[in-house]
């Protein structure tokens, strides 16, 4: 996994991160597909449909009080664990020099809130979420205000995110019988110094 630290919990750029991700997406390459399953998520389009290697490839986030985690999870056989991490560094560049597509950023967006809202329509999500935002910020978002949030997310904003996330030092985690082939952190954290 390569990861790079963004704002907590109380951050602006919370929102944004969250539309990030669910643009990212991912999965592994043996998922039966069908609606809702982010088939057309870039990870899937860009890594798992064109490197038949690729096992996995997946976003995540993690957020705490005053910091979080973005970045993406690979596997592969470890014969290619150095071209997963090169291929994860390389998506991590291109958020930061180019931006996503209208398309891109539109089907994140309704995405993310299709996620949000389905996920309210259970009882004991929506007591947990309750619970969770009075404790975390004192006063609860209702979904039109959270859906607002997230169709107010732009283009730049996902390139601010990004630039401001390889500007940090990366995060590399590796797991596995045979990790010889992963490249050292060293390299990989010198690949976001040019």
């Amino acid at each position: 996994a390569l990861a790079f630290e963004v704002g907590g919990w109380h951050s602006d750029d919370l929102v944004p991160t969250c539309v990030l991700q669910t643009l990212l997406g991912g999965g592994n390459s043996f998922s039966a597909g069908g609606p809702g399953k982010g088939m057309y998520s870039r990870l899937y389009r860009e890594v798992l449909n064109r490197y038949h290697w690729a096992e996995s490839a997946e976003a995540f986030t993690s957020f705490h009080a005053e910091s979080g985690l973005l970045g993406i999870s690979g596997s592969s056989i470890p014969l290619k664990s150095l071209d997963v991490t090169r291929v994860l560094a390389e998506h991590f560049g291109k958020l930061a020099t180019q931006p996503v597509t209208d398309e891109e950023l539109d089907r994140a967006r309704n995405m993310l809130k299709c996620n949000v809202l389905t996920q309210l329509e259970s009882r004991l999500v929506l007591f947990e979420d309750i619970g969770r935002q009075i404790l975390t910020y004192g006063k609860r978002e209702d979904s039109h205000t959270m859906s607002e949030k997230i169709d107010s997310v732009t283009k730049e904003d996902i390139m601010v995110i990004a630039r401001k996330a390889v500007s940090s030092p990366p995060t590399l985690a590796t797991v596995g019988d045979d990790i010889s082939k992963v490249p050292p952190y060293e390299q990989v954290a010198a690949a976001f110094q040019r």
